[in-house]
């Protein structure tokens, strides 16, 4: 149940940011991983073309979402019942490598400068087998470039990907991503403005009043209703400079924040909760990101790292709420 949306700042740079869902605590950290490196995964192997940093699993250079040194951000989401994957062997007679479904993002950050490299190398390169164990979770993707661009790969045809432009710039889970561009239509009334007064016969009607012009955005969490909330939230946000992308991001996805306790996957126990909430300067290489647990914004920089990287780095994410408290004014 994730949710993820780019933003253009005035100066014309491009900004990416995602929500974190599951009903397993996972042990996040931040990595970064350097240019040349082996990398191995879980049917094969493969050697880095480009530094990448992001969110990974504890001290496993296995990317969740991230950028690389290019600028290309980007994120694994989950994508249930339109999964197609083939056996490791299929993959490899084909000539491709084959991978889990979760290491997807890590070969792409480290192997692709661009979206535009992607959609021209992506069904040459790699295809997602049949793998089981947790790696083998069903995902898709979505990229965004410093050029704008944006991209999604679904890895939703047997040993390939489909592969579409990513015009509106939000992404959430199943079904495919076409079916949710197609939805947009059904709600193209929705309005930033007050809905007006009508006069109806002799009864003057009032309207509800400010935010009347959004009567009708979902508000549940649903991949369709969060696709919809996103992409209408995100068109109707105003522009902001670079300095405060950051924070506009954080407060388009504090919409989609899930509280404990409010999805119940299998039981009362079972849980579907907002993690983490990240963001990507795709210009300066900086993370942002914030826990469920403690709401302070921390921050990676992949450049102040990278110099001396040979072999990955983990950085420990601090999980206890911090406070600042107020100075008096005078």
């Amino acid at each position: 149940m994730c949710t993820g949306i780019s933003v253009e700042s005035k100066e014309g740079n491009h900004f990416w940011g995602r929500t974190q869902e599951f009903n397993l605590l996972l042990d996040y950290e931040g990595a970064i991983i350097p240019k040349a490196y082996e990398v191995k995964v879980s049917l094969d192997r493969f050697v880095t073309r480009y530094a990448a940093m992001g969110v990974a699993l504890a001290e496993n250079p296995l990317l969740i979402d991230g950028v690389n040194e290019k600028g290309l951000m980007g994120g694994s989401f989950y994508f249930g019942n339109y999964n197609r994957y083939i056996d490791e062997e299929k993959i490899r007679s084909a000539g491709k490598l084959p991978l889990a479904g979760a290491e997807f993002v890590t070969y792409a950050l480290t192997n692709y400068a661009s979206v535009q490299e992607i959609k021209e190398r992506v069904n040459q390169d790699t295809a997602i087998a049949l793998v089981d164990n947790q790696l083998g979770i069903p995902q898709h993707y979505v990229f965004q470039d410093e050029t704008g661009a944006s991209v999604v790969v679904e890895p939703s045809i047997e040993g390939s990907y489909e592969v579409y432009d990513n015009l509106v710039g939000v992404f959430t889970n199943s079904p495919k991503f076409a079916w949710h561009l197609v939805n947009l239509q059904n709600y193209v009334g929705l309005s930033d403005q007050m809905a007006s007064d009508i006069q109806m016969g002799n009864l003057h009607v009032f309207s509800n009043g400010k935010g009347s012009g959004m009567r009708g955005l979902p508000g549940d969490y649903t991949p369709q209703s969060r696709f919809i909330r996103a992409a209408y939230l995100k068109h109707f946000t105003e522009k902001v400079s670079d300095e405060q992308v950051i924070d506009q991001i954080f407060h388009l996805l504090n919409s989609f924040d899930i509280p404990k306790g409010v999805v119940k996957v299998t039981s009362e126990k079972d849980v579907q909760y907002t993690q983490y909430t990240s963001a990507y300067d795709g210009q300066k290489k900086v993370m942002y990101i914030h826990l469920y647990e403690n709401r302070m914004i921390q921050t990676l920089s992949l450049e102040e790292h990278l110099k001396d990287a040979t072999i990955p780095q983990y950085f420990t994410l601090n999980d206890r709420q911090q406070y600042q408290a107020m100075v008096k004014k005078f």
